[in-house]
């Protein structure tokens, strides 16, 4: 029997095993403040998909990129904390420069952390996720240009309480959560929470060992010194330290939150794994023993710290100020392999440390009738420095240029970048890079070395800074016209200052603005029923790029956005359904210069798209719950810019855009003697995706499944149960990223996603 017939086998004797029970079950309502104000999920006029705590926690989901599993047309890439991509509706964030804004905006506790080294938050002790689909200028910023995630933690209750979680997973894993939640009188109670995650890699790197190409046993780090260089260092795997400390405190009519943050994340290397140049003793599989030269240096250090407060005053029964402020100081560094083999063509390290800080205030109102609404303002400051260096060996490096450009210049239609739009076929591109990579050996098969040159030099630092100032004012009201329609309007004016300073030289500074606005009709077609249309205008911000020709500023992006969408609620059913389609006006690409690592920002044309999109939950007794969604996508580059030219990229798939999208979950409790089972299921679809907006031949991931399925096993009288679950049931194996730093270069590198884990978790309430 095949894997997919085994697959469907499966899912068809637990279909059946579940469905019987027909007793009414009602499913609770949905409370989000995605508008600023406590609010039914049906009463928002936009679209937005809720994942609630139990489901994180019934699920365990403890990083972002498992979330979007359940999310239609989401697609979130989280390979490593230093450079999560978050994609939505076809448009993905991910750039790896400082001075520009994400597309998606992510907030934690209504705090913004969209920087990139910030945005990778560990889930834990969280109370709902809410991911609203298409521009939010009103609600989420100027970083919310396609939509936002938004976090929400559990704040402290005057209920004592506490959580302990230990796990252990087949893949030497270890995990412990832990929540204490203590009320110190009548008007304070605090909340302390935890995580604790250590897993190997699943990708050993055989780098320094007597069958690679560096049997020395040493390397050269980033700052020219000779370090012991030891093999088997295991790549793609787990590693957070995280705690977060609430006070809440209450005086009448007053709320003061205040929260203290702090993750620790030593992860290991990323297997940027060569698909053109194998270990010495090894083939170019991703799913295989890589050699990865930077040996252990390799691996991402990254501290977190925040802190945060939030205060607000109610100063009648329909009008509240509040005030919030926040300071989060991150340090990173890292180091990678770029060409992902044991020859170093190039390796790389860097650091990236910021200070960001910000406050805001609004006023909300909210009448209770017939009017709601709120004013506010916000200002936030982003001072980031990257440092880069590169390491590479004179004689390999040397030699590669030089092929590299011989090739170039001898098949001009079969471009080895893979920022470049080709008809050229993989044969050819393969014979092309089997015949850059034969250039590095000798006759014997030993990597060339040229008499005279060093064995290793190190580049750089190429410093980059910036330092980014953004204020604005925002105001958003609703008003039922009728019984039956509500209509939301909203602006929110942008006035920001752009300092970027490259190579420790380079300065430029620009100044802008923007006025964005968002209008919505919200219909109560009945009690259960809710229509709705939403149109909502985002900005991605302008970039300064100074270099040795100037200063040049690629100009703001540009979305158009309207969304048609229904919401129904009745007993033991709910359902949200939109039609969306957007336009886009000078649509920005970020490329990375794979000879400095410099990220540059230009636009690359014009596009639109559309899809559709549902989600469904059914509850048909107290002891079962079932839950689906399906996003279907067309993103597409359009065929010439709204000034009729054509460009590159016309017709072309955006990256990381699957046209269908699909998941099913199915959670159902059995009562067995005194004891309680739980059993879930979860199963997610995607269909092909490309990794380059260029859609390069071979940097594609075919359609996949995933499986997740669970048993948890409670006595009906005791305050624990035993959990046995497997994640990647059917070992399915996929990339989740491809081409890299290494594709610039012209041999692209693969990062494959996570095989089948076996695990045990034991959950304690106390």
């Amino acid at each position: 029997m095949s894997k997919t017939n085994s697959k469907l086998t499966l899912i068809g004797i637990l279909v059946v095993s579940i469905v019987g029970s027909v007793q009414a079950q009602e499913i609770e309502e949905i409370m989000v403040t995605a508008q600023k104000r406590e609010q039914s999920v049906m009463d928002v006029p936009a679209t937005m998909d809720v994942i609630s705590g139990a489901f994180l926690e019934r699920t365990n989901t403890l990083q972002l990129d498992d979330l979007s599993r359940m999310l239609p047309n989401v697609v979130i890439q989280e390979q490593a904390v230093s450079l999560p991509s978050f994609n939505v509706r076809g448009i993905t964030d991910d750039t790896a420069s400082i001075s520009s804004t994400p597309r998606i905006s992510v907030f934690l506790d209504g705090f913004d952390i969209s920087k990139k080294t910030v945005a990778s938050a560990a889930l834990f002790d969280i109370a709902r996720v809410e991911v609203l689909k298409g521009p939010q200028p009103t609600l989420f910023g100027a970083a919310a240009a396609n939509g936002a995630v938004s976090i929400i933690s559990n704040i402290p209750t005057n209920v004592s309480q506490g959580k302990l979680k230990l796990g252990y997973n087949s893949e030497q894993g270890k995990e412990i959560q832990v929540m204490l939640n203590r009320a110190i009188n009548n008007q304070h109670s605090f909340r302390i929470a935890g995580l604790y995650r250590e897993m190997d890699g699943i990708i050993k790197n055989n780098a320094c060992g007597s069958n690679s190409y560096n049997t020395s046993g040493s390397v050269t780090n980033h700052l020219g010194e000779q370090v012991p260089c030891k093999g088997n260092n295991d790549l793609n795997g787990v590693s957070v330290q995280a705690v977060r400390a609430t006070l809440r405190s209450t005086f009448n009519k007053l709320e003061i939150i205040t929260r203290g943050s702090y993750e620790y994340n030593d992860q290991p290397g990323i297997a940027f794994k060569s698909g053109s140049i194998a270990p010495k003793q090894g083939d170019t599989s991703p799913y295989t023993d890589a050699e990865l030269g930077l040996g252990p240096l390799l691996g991402i250090e990254r501290t977190l710290t925040s802190f945060d407060i939030t205060a607000t005053y109610d100063m009648t029964a329909q009008l509240s100020i509040s005030a919030d402020a926040y300071y989060k100081d991150v340090e990173l560094q890292e180091g990678f392999d770029a060409d992902g083999s044991g020859l170093r063509i190039q390796d790389a390290y860097f650091e990236n440390n910021a200070k960001l800080k910000g406050a805001s205030a609004r006023v909300v109102f909210d009448n209770d009738t017939d009017f709601a609404g709120f004013i506010g303002i916000s200002s936030n400051k982003d001072d980031s420095v990257l440092p880069y260096y590169i390491l590479v060996d004179p004689s390999i490096r040397g030699t590669f240029n030089a092929a590299l450009a011989n090739l170039e210049s001898a098949f001009p239609d079969i471009p080895l970048n893979q920022n470049t739009d080709t008809n050229a076929s993989l044969a050819d591109i393969e014979m092309l890079r089997a015949m850059l990579v034969a250039s590095l050996f000798d006759s014997n098969g030993n990597p060339v070395s040229i008499a005279g040159l060093p064995k290793n030099i190190v580049q750089g630092p190429f410093v980059f800074e910036a330092e980014l100032d953004i204020n604005s004012i925002v105001a958003e009201g609703s008003y039922d016209f009728t019984n039956r329609i509500n209509l939301t309007a909203g602006l929110r004016y942008i006035d920001e200052t752009r300092f970027t300073r490259n190579f420790g030289i380079f300065e430029g500074e620009g100044k802008f603005n923007a006025t964005l606005p968002r209008f919505a009709v919200n219909y109560r077609v009945s009690d259960n029923w809710n229509a709705y249309f939403n149109y909502a205008k985002g900005r991605r911000s302008p970039v300064v790029n100074p270099g040795a020709g100037g200063v040049d500023i690629t100009k703001a992006e540009i979305v158009d956005s309207f969304d048609i969408g229904a919401k129904y609620q009745a007993g033991k059913i709910s359902f949200t359904g939109a039609i969306f389609t957007y336009s886009y006006k000078d649509f920005q690409q970020a490329f990375t210069d794979p000879q400095t690592l410099q990220s540059n920002t230009v636009t690359v044309g014009d596009s639109t798209m559309s899809g559709i999109e549902a989600s469904v939950n059914y509850m048909p007794s107290s002891t079962l719950m079932m839950g689906a969604s399906l996003g279907l996508l067309d993103a597409k580059f359009a065929d010439k810019t709204s000034t009729g030219e054509a460009f590159e990229y016309a017709g072309n798939r955006f990256r990381l855009a699957p046209e269908v999208s699909a998941a099913l979950n199915i959670n159902k409790l059995f009562s067995i003697a005194e004891w309680e089972l739980e059993a879930d299921w979860l199963m997610s679809y995607q269909s092909e995706v490309f990794f380059e907006s260029s859609n390069y031949p071979g940097l594609s991931q075919d359609a996949y499944w995933l499986v997740d399925a669970s048993l948890k096993f409670k006595p009906n009288a005791g305050d624990y149960s035993v959990e046995l679950y497997a994640d990647n049931l059917f070992d399915e194996e996929f990339l989740i990223d491809a081409g890299n730093t290494g594709g610039g270069l012209g041999i692209p590198t693969f990062v494959r996603g996570m095989p089948r884990i076996f695990g045990l978790r034991v959950n304690m309430d106390f």
